[in-house]
């Protein structure tokens, strides 16, 4: 009887140590993910050389030996793209010089090639006085529409009450919407705000009358913000990015 318990007690010990084995193995099997590290600024002055650039890190450790990194640029509503070849700064650092002629919104991807994988994050930036790149970085052309994957109705207008609010405190964000000139009324209305690469929020808007709609929100952080008011109606989805500052 002592004999068979004390098989037992070996055979059951030898199950959790061949357990571990395994885990241990499937652990040290998990494949390291490329990472790449947005370093964009928010807002650029027209005509000022400004630098872009990303840090790359495979397992936690700087990839100083990248096979590639490029930043793809473009213009919202512009559908001219540039590229443009990083040079490495060191420590897993990649960037390079661009001086932006034209106020509006702009995306910054940054294609990076390294250890036989790609990762591409993207980061959009305004350039120039807020108010005259969101009057001129709207995302309208049938083109980016395309892109987005959605249907764009010329006959839609979409304009914010306000472009500057301050930090930590609520506020009001209004939007007037109009279609074909005509106050746009039963539409289903979200705001979807960000700054720089953090986390997207989504806030649903309560129709006030005459087209006009309205969200309670707060800006935790000062700078420049991403407001992308989305609009739904029958037959009809619609969205415009503009750009707000909050002091």
């Amino acid at each position: 009887m002592r004999r068979r318990l004390f098989l037992a007690m070996i055979a059951m010990l030898a199950g959790i140590v061949i357990a571990a084995c395994s885990n241990n193995n499937e652990q040290a099997e998990t494949p390291a993910m490329l990472e790449v590290k947005m370093d964009v600024p928010d807002h650029i002055d027209v005509d000022k050389p400004t630098k872009l650039a990303c840090v790359v890190t495979y397992g936690g450790e700087n990839v100083d030996d990248a096979s590639e990194v490029k930043f793809e640029v473009w213009k919202h509503g512009d559908g001219d793209r540039q590229m443009l070849e990083a040079k490495h700064d060191g420590n897993g650092r990649y960037s390079v010089t661009k001086t932006f002629k034209e106020a509006g919104t702009y995306s910054v991807v940054a294609h990076v090639t390294a250890r036989d994988m790609h990762n591409m994050p993207k980061q959009d930036v305004v350039v120039g006085n807020p108010e005259q790149a969101a009057a001129e970085g709207v995302i309208s052309d049938g083109q980016a529409n395309k892109e987005e994957g959605h249907h764009h109705d010329g006959g839609v207008s979409m304009s914010l009450s306000s472009h500057s609010f301050e930090a930590g405190k609520p506020v009001t964000l209004g939007v007037r919407i109009t279609r074909d000139g005509k106050p746009m009324t039963d539409a289903t209305v979200r705001f979807e705000i960000w700054q720089a690469d953090n986390k997207h929020e989504f806030i649903d808007a309560t129709e006030k009358g005459n087209g006009e709609y309205e969200a309670a929100a707060a800006f935790a952080n000062k700078g420049t913000y991403s407001v992308k008011v989305h609009v739904e109606a029958s037959g009809l989805h619609e969205h415009q990015v503009e750009q707000v500052t909050v002091n």
